[in-house]
C-alpha cells in the first residue's frame, strides 16, 4: 500500500513538474510594427508561459518602455519589470524608427522613473538568478542578446532555448529584425545554444481576418480596447490593412511547437553585401547535427485561432 501511495506521488510530482510555465523574458522593438505589442498581449495570456521580464531594444528606448508598461499595467502584470536595453546596433547603422503608438499613451501612462531599468543588465540577472532555465524569446533586433551573450558567458548555463521571429529562409530576401543588426544575429545563430525561428517564410501566412480585428474592436475589456486602439494608430487611416502576426507566432511556438514543421541546421549570415540588398541576409545549411530549428511550415490558421481566443479574453489571473 506504502509503495502504491509512493508511487501515486512521484507521479503527481512528475505531472505537475511538467506543467510548470516556462519562464521566459521578453526582448522587444514594440511600437513599431504592431505585432509587438500584440505579442506581448499574448503572452501574457498564455498560461504556459511565466514572463519573468520584458525588455525594449533600439531606439526610443524610453517611449517603447512606456508602451510596454502600459500594456502590463492593463493586464494586471505590473509586477513584471521592464528593461531599456540597447539603443543603438552593433555595427549597421542607426535608424529614424518611429514609435507612433506610443500616441495612444495620456500623460499619467509613463513608467514611473524608479521602475526603469538596464535592459541588458535586467535580462542578466534574471537569468543568472533564476532557479530554473530562461527561454530568452526575441522578436526584434538581436543587440541586447548578442552584448548579454559577450558579456556575461555564464548565462549559456541558464538559458533552456532561444526563441526567434527573426530571418528568411526558404526564398531570397532579407528580414527587419535581422537587418537592423547582422552581428548580434550572428552572435546568436553561431551561438551553439539551442534556437528556434521563425522566419518570413511562415510569418506572413499568418494575418488577422476582418473579423478577428471586430472581434478587438467590440471587446468589453480595456486591456483589448487598447490594443484595438493602437491597431488603428497603426493603421494610419487604412481600415483595409491588416496586422500580420510575425511575433506572436514566436511565441505561441515557445509552448506550443506543434504549430509549426522546422528543420533542422546552421545558420550563417552576409554581413558584406549590399546594405540595400544581402546585408543581414540569412544562409540556412540542413544539418541533422545542427542546434537551430527553422520553421518551414505553419498551421496559420489554428494559430490564429488560438491567438484571437487568448487576446480577447479579459486578463487572465496570474
Amino acid at each position: 500500500m506504502l509503495l502504491r501511495l509512493a508511487g501515486c506521488l512521484i507521479c503527481c510530482a512528475v505531472l505537475l513538474a511538467g506543467a510548470q510555465p516556462i519562464p521566459v523574458i521578453l526582448d522587444t522593438d514594440i511600437g513599431d510594427d504592431i505585432d509587438d505589442a500584440l505579442a506581448l498581449a499574448l503572452a501574457l495570456q498564455s498560461p504556459e508561459l511565466d514572463v519573468r521580464a520584458v525588455c525594449t531594444v533600439l531606439q526610443h528606448g524610453e517611449k517603447r518602455a512606456d508602451l510596454a508598461w502600459k500594456i502590463l499595467s492593463l493586464f494586471g502584470r505590473r509586477d513584471i519589470p521592464v528593461g531599456m536595453g540597447a539603443e543603438e546596433p552593433l555595427v549597421a547603422p542607426s535608424s529614424n524608427a518611429v514609435v507612433r503608438q506610443t500616441q495612444a499613451l495620456g500623460p499619467g501612462d509613463a513608467m514611473p522613473s524608479e521602475a526603469r531599468r538596464n535592459g541588458v543588465r535586467l535580462a542578466i540577472d534574471t537569468i543568472l538568478q533564476s532557479p530554473r532555465k530562461i527561454t530568452w524569446l526575441a522578436y526584434g533586433p538581436l543587440t541586447n542578446l548578442g552584448i548579454a551573450l559577450r558579456a556575461e558567458p555564464r548565462i549559456r548555463r541558464n538559458i533552456e532555448r532561444i526563441v526567434l521571429m527573426n530571418g528568411v529562409f526558404f526564398r531570397p530576401g532579407v528580414e527587419y529584425n535581422t537587418q537592423r543588426d547582422p552581428e548580434a544575429a550572428r552572435i546568436v545563430f553561431t551561438s551553439g545554444l539551442p534556437v528556434v525561428t521563425v522566419g518570413l517564410d511562415v510569418t506572413m501566412q499568418c494575418r488577422l481576418a476582418l473579423e478577428d480585428l471586430k472581434a478587438i474592436e467590440t471587446s468589453p475589456h480595456a486591456s483589448v480596447r487598447f490594443l484595438d486602439r493602437i491597431i488603428k494608430i497603426w493603421q494610419g487611416g487604412r481600415p483595409e490593412q491588416r496586422p500580420i502576426l510575425h511575433d506572436p507566432l514566436a511565441v505561441a511556438i515557445a509552448f506550443r511547437p506543434g504549430l509549426v514543421r522546422t528543420v533542422t541546421g546552421r545558420v550563417d549570415l552576409e554581413l558584406r553585401g549590399d546594405p540595400r540588398l544581402t546585408y543581414g541576409m540569412t544562409l540556412l545549411r540542413e544539418d541533422p547535427k545542427g542546434f537551430v530549428q527553422v520553421a518551414r511550415e505553419v498551421d496559420a490558421a489554428a494559430f490564429v485561432r488560438l491567438f484571437v481566443e487568448r487576446v480577447t479574453a479579459a486578463p487572465r489571473s496570474r
